[in-house]
């Protein structure tokens, strides 16, 4: 007893101690780029909204605020139509930019890829790539805008291979809930009044359904939505846990110690392939329809299957392949931690597709030899010299 009486009140010091600096260490973190562990705050709360046929787009006239992730933060908005943009009010002539994430782009404004097409070719850019959009989702918000303001002169989308399939048969992949973009879960024979109702438990018990034992369940997703330190190490302790007690997860997942994971994703066939195949060429009826022009930015990923079918319906295309690893050797064009396009990288994306646009006479460019040349000068002056 006098044991308890002389080290007790010293190890409750100790621990206090202890969670008081990891408090204060999480409450460093919150500030940090590290805030991006936490996934619904990677975006601000009704930066994305719930869009009765897109299944979720970008609210307009966001006012500015922050996106976090896992390299960087940077200040976000959107503009009058739900883009990542300044407003557009129909000038023409214009250039139209759809795509998804890598199009949105996860760099400041002033660096996006889009903007540094605007910038070298003196031509407004409707610069409207979404965050986790399919070729479907992309080709319907197009069509939205466009219908709202005269032809633009130019169609370009950004196009990456398996995403675009894969949002594509998994349409619709997501949406918004309170203002954060979360799994569709209205599909695969959920209603959407049963799907309200695994969205509500996602706010109080971070999963789908009701856990035995709601109060830990609560403390676990309220830590989940506040703690950057706690987000950092989940991921490893539950892979630990599946390693040494495989049996274990599902009854943690139950007692609501452990957030209980929902597959929404289904199978990709072929004939999945030849309806995305269907959404390209409706793209393209778009452009003709328009009396634009057509052109398809293939991300550097596996374009393999996809080439000869643009090549086929006679849709220009910029593969990004074999420019990306030719100047991945002199600096970096990929974040570090994230996956998309870095600074750098979404600077090379603009200079090449704007050397693209006038080399192939896609639009008529005042002063197009002064432009290719600054172009060249920019090249020159951010990655060297490239034998």
């Amino acid at each position: 007893m006098n044991w308890i009486k002389k080290y007790g009140g010293n190890g409750i010091l100790m621990i206090m101690s202890v969670v008081v600096t990891l408090v204060l260490i999480d409450a460093v973190l919150y500030f940090s780029p590290l805030k991006a562990t936490i996934y619904r705050l990677n975006y601000p709360q009704h930066y994305f909204v719930k869009d009765s046929e897109l299944s979720y787009d970008i609210a307009k006239n966001f006012a500015t605020s922050t996106h976090f992730f896992k390299d960087a933060a940077f200040p976000i908005w959107s503009n009058n139509i739900g883009c990542f943009d300044t407003d557009f009010t129909g000038e023409i002539p214009y250039i139209y930019l759809g795509g998804d994430s890598l199009t949105w782009s996860f760099a400041p404004f002033e660096d996006t890829w889009g903007r540094k097409i605007e910038t070298l070719l003196e031509e407004r850019v409707a610069k409207c790539g979404v965050v986790g959009y399919g070729t479907k989702q992309e080709l319907m918000k197009a069509e939205r805008i466009i219908e709202q303001f005269p032809s633009p002169k130019l169609i370009i989308v950004g196009y990456t291979a398996y995403n675009d399939f894969d949002d594509d048969v998994n349409f619709p992949q997501n949406t918004s809930y309170e203002g954060f973009l979360v799994k569709d879960l209205a599909k695969n024979g959920v209603t959407e009044e049963q799907a309200e109702q695994k969205y509500a438990n996602f706010t109080k018990y971070c999963s789908p359904s009701i856990p035995s034992n709601t109060v830990i369940a609560r403390i676990r997703c309220f830590v989940t939505n506040h703690s950057v330190l706690f987000n950092l190490v989940k991921g490893d302790i539950r892979r630990k846990i599946n390693e040494l007690f495989p049996q274990l997860t599902r009854k943690l997942e139950q007692q609501g110690v452990l957030a209980k994971e929902e597959n929404t994703t289904v199978e990709r066939t072929d004939t999945d392939y030849e309806k995305h195949l269907d959404n390209i060429l409706s793209f393209k009826k778009l452009a003709e329809e328009q009396g634009a022009a057509l052109l398809f930015v293939l991300a550097p990923y596996d374009n393999d299957k996809v080439m000869p079918f643009l090549e086929k319906e006679n849709i220009p295309y910029l593969d990004l392949n074999p420019i990306f690893d030719t100047y991945s050797k002199i600096k970096p064009l990929i974040w570090a931690k994230d996956g998309h396009y870095n600074i750098e990288g979404n600077h090379l994306v603009g200079l090449e597709v704007s050397k693209f646009i006038i080399e192939n006479n896609l639009i008529e460019i005042p002063d197009a030899e002064a432009r290719l040349q600054e172009i060249k000068r920019q090249m020159q002056s951010e990655f060297g010299d490239v034998e």
